[in-house]
């Protein structure tokens, strides 16, 4: 069976997304648990500081990135399982 460059892209994008939406989920939660008080998702927030929103900022977006990266490398392994190799933009 031959797959195509485009369903790749499209399939890996929406990993991607849901992968991205389920971390930040994650941080969300665990910031919440470990701290008692709502994540800091707002700069002009009288209750949060500037350095509680960039620290909160930098943590979600490494997490999300890493998660992101795993899964991609994971969907690209099982592509080539599927399709016996891979897109060739990604060789």
């Amino acid at each position: 069976m031959k797959l195509s460059k485009n369903k790749f892209q499209i399939l890996s994008a929406l990993l991607s997304l849901g992968v991205a939406a389920l971390a930040k989920a994650a941080v969300d939660n665990r910031y919440e648990a470990i701290t008692g008080k709502e994540a800091p998702k707002n700069p002009e927030s009288a209750e949060a500081t500037l350095g509680n929103v960039i620290l909160y900022t930098a943590f979600t977006a490494a997490v999300g990135v890493t998660a992101k990266i795993i899964v991609r490398k994971y969907f690209t392994k099982q592509w080539k399982k599927v399709d016996g190799n891979v897109p060739k933009h990604l060789k």
